[in-house]
């Protein structure tokens, strides 16, 4: 895989999700989306639900899709009213991601009683994950996702 693919993905992800600053846009049926371009290559990151959630980030090279990541998660319901915390959680550890597979965080982080874990098979170029955050060891948050390059004709 393309090591400016690389570099591209895990630059968008930063200025993406992972940013305390990024400007979300709100779409139709209730989504959220978030773009960054750079050269030839253009990234979308979007997402429908709060509490519980499913998105798709893609990367376009010259306006036609080259690599995908789906993802469905979200905060265990008994836990709801720690939502805020979880999440700011979650996007300072995807800022960590590991250079050479930026679709998520790295493989553990902690910080004090928070904790998030992440599994993976694959490499960036075709992978299926899941992630975990805990409080205390309780299960706080889930994410499900996979993903990888896409190949035409």
């Amino acid at each position: 895989m393309n090591s400016g693919l690389i570099s591209f993905i895990r630059e968008s992800k930063k200025k993406g999700y992972a940013s305390t600053t990024a400007k979300w846009k709100k779409i139709a049926g209730g989504g959220n989306k978030i773009s960054f371009k750079k050269g030839n290559y253009t990234y979308e990151d979007v997402y429908f639900g709060s509490r519980i959630d499913s998105g798709q980030e893609r990367v376009y090279e010259k306006g036609k899709v080259i690599w995908i990541m789906a993802y469905r998660g979200g905060i265990v319901p008994k836990f709801e009213s720690m939502h805020n915390e979880a999440f700011a959680f979650l996007k300072r550890c995807i800022s960590m991601m590991p250079k050479d597979f930026p679709a998520r965080g790295p493989k553990s982080c902690k910080d004090g009683k928070w904790r998030y874990e992440n599994k993976w098979k694959g490499d960036i170029s075709g992978f299926i994950g899941e992630e975990n955050i805990y409080f205390n060891n309780d299960l706080i948050c889930f994410r499900h996702y996979l993903g990888g390059l896409i190949k035409g004709k």
